[in-house]
Protein backbone atom coordinates (compact mmCIF):
# COMPACT_ATOMS: atom_id res chain seq x y z
CA UNK A 1 0.00 0.00 0.00
CA UNK A 2 1.07 3.41 -0.64
CA UNK A 3 -0.37 6.60 0.89
CA UNK A 4 0.38 9.82 -0.53
CA UNK A 5 0.02 12.77 2.42
CA UNK A 6 -0.31 16.18 0.73
CA UNK A 7 -0.46 18.80 3.04
CA UNK A 8 -3.37 21.71 2.24
CA UNK A 9 -1.93 24.58 -0.15
CA UNK A 10 -1.07 28.27 1.57
CA UNK A 11 -4.03 29.45 3.29
CA UNK A 12 -5.69 32.93 2.76
CA UNK A 13 -4.88 34.59 6.18
CA UNK A 14 -2.82 37.44 7.56
CA UNK A 15 0.72 35.96 9.19
CA UNK A 16 0.91 35.82 12.77
CA UNK A 17 -2.83 34.68 13.15
CA UNK A 18 -3.36 31.71 15.25
CA UNK A 19 -5.49 29.19 13.47
CA UNK A 20 -6.21 25.49 13.29
CA UNK A 21 -9.82 24.26 13.50
CA UNK A 22 -10.28 27.74 11.68
CA UNK A 23 -12.16 27.19 8.43
CA UNK A 24 -9.86 29.48 6.39
CA UNK A 25 -9.55 29.32 2.20
CA UNK A 26 -6.73 28.46 0.31
CA UNK A 27 -5.38 31.31 -1.09
CA UNK A 28 -4.90 32.36 -5.07
CA UNK A 29 -3.25 29.55 -7.00
CA UNK A 30 -5.12 26.69 -6.13
CA UNK A 31 -5.89 25.54 -9.14
CA UNK A 32 -2.52 25.22 -10.70
CA UNK A 33 -1.74 23.00 -7.25
CA UNK A 34 -4.29 20.75 -8.20
CA UNK A 35 -3.07 20.29 -11.68
CA UNK A 36 0.35 19.62 -10.89
CA UNK A 37 -0.11 17.17 -7.84
CA UNK A 38 -3.06 15.56 -10.32
CA UNK A 39 0.27 14.95 -12.92
CA UNK A 40 2.29 13.42 -10.52
CA UNK A 41 -0.03 11.14 -8.49
CA UNK A 42 -0.77 7.46 -9.53
CA UNK A 43 -3.85 6.35 -9.80
CA UNK A 44 -5.88 6.35 -6.28
CA UNK A 45 -8.87 4.09 -4.88
CA UNK A 46 -9.92 7.47 -2.26
CA UNK A 47 -8.93 10.46 -1.66
CA UNK A 48 -9.12 11.11 1.95
CA UNK A 49 -9.61 14.92 3.38
CA UNK A 50 -11.73 17.26 5.60
CA UNK A 51 -14.15 19.14 6.02
CA UNK A 52 -12.03 22.64 5.77
CA UNK A 53 -12.12 24.28 2.42
CA UNK A 54 -7.83 24.75 2.40
CA UNK A 55 -8.37 20.64 2.06
CA UNK A 56 -11.30 19.97 0.53
CA UNK A 57 -10.95 22.12 -2.46
CA UNK A 58 -7.76 20.60 -3.30
CA UNK A 59 -8.91 17.24 -2.55
CA UNK A 60 -12.27 17.49 -4.75
CA UNK A 61 -10.62 18.57 -8.15
CA UNK A 62 -7.96 15.65 -7.53
CA UNK A 63 -10.72 12.85 -6.85
CA UNK A 64 -12.10 14.28 -10.12
CA UNK A 65 -8.96 13.57 -12.11
CA UNK A 66 -7.74 10.73 -10.22
CA UNK A 67 -11.38 9.05 -10.54
CA UNK A 68 -11.10 8.46 -6.93
CA UNK A 69 -13.91 8.22 -4.58
CA UNK A 70 -13.80 11.49 -2.03
CA UNK A 71 -13.97 10.69 1.55
CA UNK A 72 -14.70 13.26 3.94
CA UNK A 73 -13.37 11.97 7.66
CA UNK A 74 -12.49 14.72 10.33
CA UNK A 75 -10.76 13.01 12.78
CA UNK A 76 -8.32 14.39 10.26
CA UNK A 77 -9.02 17.66 11.06
CA UNK A 78 -6.73 20.09 12.56
CA UNK A 79 -5.42 20.93 15.95
CA UNK A 80 -8.46 23.16 18.00
CA UNK A 81 -6.97 25.71 19.44
CA UNK A 82 -9.84 27.27 21.14
CA UNK A 83 -10.06 30.70 22.25
CA UNK A 84 -7.10 31.62 20.55
CA UNK A 85 -8.23 30.47 17.37
CA UNK A 86 -8.48 33.80 14.17
CA UNK A 87 -6.50 35.85 16.68
CA UNK A 88 -3.05 37.27 16.30
CA UNK A 89 -0.38 35.20 18.49
CA UNK A 90 0.98 38.77 19.67
CA UNK A 91 -2.26 39.22 21.42
CA UNK A 92 -2.57 35.93 22.87
CA UNK A 93 -1.47 36.37 26.44
CA UNK A 94 2.38 35.37 27.03
CA UNK A 95 1.42 33.84 30.27
CA UNK A 96 -1.21 31.36 28.32
CA UNK A 97 1.32 30.73 25.21
CA UNK A 98 4.43 30.25 28.01
CA UNK A 99 2.68 27.46 29.73
CA UNK A 100 0.86 25.69 26.54
CA UNK A 101 4.44 25.90 24.95
CA UNK A 102 6.35 24.11 27.95
CA UNK A 103 4.25 21.42 26.72
CA UNK A 104 2.21 21.13 24.08
CA UNK A 105 1.32 17.24 24.52
CA UNK A 106 -0.54 17.76 27.71
CA UNK A 107 -1.52 21.37 27.72
CA UNK A 108 -4.44 22.89 25.15
CA UNK A 109 -5.46 26.33 24.58
CA UNK A 110 -8.38 27.58 26.65
CA UNK A 111 -11.15 25.68 25.24
CA UNK A 112 -8.80 23.61 22.85
CA UNK A 113 -7.48 20.35 22.47
CA UNK A 114 -4.05 19.06 23.41
CA UNK A 115 -1.57 17.49 20.78
CA UNK A 116 -1.91 13.84 22.45
CA UNK A 117 -6.02 14.16 22.09
CA UNK A 118 -5.48 15.01 18.37
CA UNK A 119 -2.55 12.20 18.35
CA UNK A 120 -5.82 9.79 19.61
CA UNK A 121 -7.82 11.25 16.98
CA UNK A 122 -5.59 10.70 14.36
CA UNK A 123 -4.72 7.02 15.38
CA UNK A 124 -8.41 6.08 14.90
CA UNK A 125 -8.61 7.23 11.53
CA UNK A 126 -5.20 6.40 10.47
CA UNK A 127 -6.60 2.38 11.82
CA UNK A 128 -9.47 2.97 9.55
CA UNK A 129 -7.04 3.41 6.59
CA UNK A 130 -5.21 0.20 7.26
CA UNK A 131 -8.67 -1.57 6.86
CA UNK A 132 -9.33 -0.21 3.59
CA UNK A 133 -7.24 -2.56 2.02
CA UNK A 134 -6.78 -0.24 -1.22
CA UNK A 135 -3.20 -0.65 -3.06
CA UNK A 136 -3.14 3.61 -3.28
CA UNK A 137 -4.39 6.30 -0.71
CA UNK A 138 -4.07 9.99 -1.20
CA UNK A 139 -4.56 12.40 1.84
CA UNK A 140 -5.21 16.14 1.94
CA UNK A 141 -4.20 17.62 5.17
CA UNK A 142 -3.60 19.87 7.97
CA UNK A 143 0.43 19.41 8.78
CA UNK A 144 -0.26 18.47 12.60
CA UNK A 145 -2.69 15.57 11.38
CA UNK A 146 -0.07 14.80 9.23
CA UNK A 147 2.60 14.85 11.26
CA UNK A 148 0.66 12.24 13.38
CA UNK A 149 0.66 10.15 11.11
CA UNK A 150 3.77 10.18 10.40
CA UNK A 151 4.88 9.02 13.95
CA UNK A 152 2.17 6.39 13.89
CA UNK A 153 3.35 4.81 10.74
CA UNK A 154 7.25 5.22 11.25
CA UNK A 155 7.03 4.06 14.77
CA UNK A 156 8.37 7.49 16.36
CA UNK A 157 8.44 8.87 19.45
CA UNK A 158 5.21 11.04 19.92
CA UNK A 159 7.86 14.36 20.82
CA UNK A 160 9.09 13.67 17.30
CA UNK A 161 5.85 15.06 15.71
CA UNK A 162 7.32 18.99 16.30
CA UNK A 163 10.16 17.97 14.35
CA UNK A 164 8.87 17.47 10.85
CA UNK A 165 8.32 19.63 8.50
CA UNK A 166 5.63 19.54 6.09
CA UNK A 167 5.48 22.11 3.16
CA UNK A 168 2.28 23.65 1.85
CA UNK A 169 1.25 21.97 -1.20
CA UNK A 170 4.00 19.12 -0.45
CA UNK A 171 3.61 15.06 -0.85
CA UNK A 172 4.95 12.71 1.26
CA UNK A 173 5.20 9.00 0.84
CA UNK A 174 4.62 6.09 2.65
CA UNK A 175 4.71 2.79 1.38
CA UNK A 176 4.44 -0.75 3.10
CA UNK A 177 5.67 -2.85 0.54
CA UNK A 178 8.68 -4.14 2.71
CA UNK A 179 6.42 -5.29 6.02
CA UNK A 180 6.45 -2.42 7.79
CA UNK A 181 5.77 1.30 7.13
CA UNK A 182 8.83 3.19 4.96
CA UNK A 183 9.29 7.29 4.17
CA UNK A 184 9.96 7.20 0.36
CA UNK A 185 10.10 10.81 0.40
CA UNK A 186 8.82 14.53 1.70
CA UNK A 187 7.99 17.52 0.18
CA UNK A 188 7.76 16.84 -3.17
Amino acid sequence: MNIYLIRHPQPDIAPGICYGRLDVAPAAGLEAAADRLARSLPPAAAIVTTEAQRCRRLAQPLAAALGSKLIVDDRLRELDFGEWEGRPWADIPRAQTDVWSRDVWNCSAPGGESYAAMHARVGAAWEALLSADHEALVLVGHAGPLRALLTIALELPVEAFIRLHLDYGGTTLLSDRTGGWRLEFSNR
